[in-house]
């Protein structure tokens, strides 16, 4: 995928999709939010948020050292209406240079290495930004079996986004290993690393068995944008409404004891004490 295919997608995307406004209203994104935020809510010193897209989590850290970078132009403007006191800056995930090196104690790349050609690039440029004893969480899908690649835009289409490949767009996942293998590579040291979103196992599936007929069929047959929507939005309230019942029968953390993986996996990683040399540094 040339590098302008690439930028011009979400460029794309972040100016016809509003991607937070969906993703925080499902389970899903309300489950991964609170994960972020119960993680890294108490710390301190200059923060970045790579991939900050129109900043949810943001807008809710009360540190006061904290920036954005994003790609699209499209979504940095929203963030800039709403919240202009923070610093945002255009930039690929995959080239962090316009940063300073080693000036932050926080790093937060959240749902971004699967979009990435070359997510190991990441990894070395949170490991140059980092100051030394600094953090960095990441969170990404994960997978079983194989590995996906070139997805279809789904949802996307809907707010009339086109994909880079025929409908396509590269959508990838990765496991917990697979995350500390490339932290590992760029000289970082793993702290935690493992899976989230276990309660989405179960709460999804009394909308699955309701939703899947129903949009298999639209999407077969009516081809309907607007039902499709619908649909979608019925989905989501059965999941909220299933995991609110769940937990009020007190059921749900015994549950996920018994659930092996979550739909997404992390890596909590340091930069090392000085002293240590990170990879790609001289």
């Amino acid at each position: 995928m040339a590098a302008a295919e690439y930028k011009n997608f979400y460029e794309q995307a972040g100016r016809c999709y509003p991607e937070e406004e969906m993703v925080y209203r499902t389970l899903s994104g309300r489950l991964r939010l609170a994960f972020i935020l119960g993680r890294i809510g108490d710390w301190k010193g200059r923060f970045l948020d790579i991939g900050c897209n129109a900043g949810t989590v943001l807008k809710r850290l009360r540190n006061p050292e904290k920036y954005g970078a994003d790609l699209s132009l499209s979504v940095l403007r929203k963030l800039r209406r709403g919240n202009p006191e923070i610093p945002i800056v255009a930039a690929d995930a995959q080239n962090l240079e316009c940063f300073r090196a080693g000036i932050f104690m926080g790093i937060l790349c959240s749902e971004v290495l699967e979009h990435l050609p070359d997510p190991g690039r990441t990894f070395l440029g949170i490991a140059g930004l980092l100051a030394p004893g600094g953090l960095a969480l990441v969170t990404t899908p994960n997978y079983r079996g194989h590995r996906p690649e070139w997805v279809p835009v789904g949802v996307l289409a809907r707010f009339g986004v086109v994909g880079v490949r025929k409908g396509l767009y590269f959508h990838t996942a990765f496991r917990p290993e697979e995350l500390e293998g490339m932290a590992k590579s760029a000289g970082l040291t793993v702290l935690e690393s493992g899976t989230l979103e276990k309660e989405i196992k179960v709460a999804a599936k009394p909308a699955v068995l309701l939703f899947w007929m129903p949009r298999w069929l639209n999407r077969k047959l009516l081809r309907s944008g607007r039902l499709d929507m619908l649909l979608q939005n019925g989905f989501d309230r059965i999941t909220l409404a299933a995991y609110a019942f769940l937990k009020r029968l007190h059921v749900q953390e015994w549950l996920n004891r018994r659930i092996q993986e979550g739909v997404r996996s992390f890596i909590l990683v340091q930069k090392p004490s000085q002293g240590k040399k990170i990879a790609g540094e001289s």
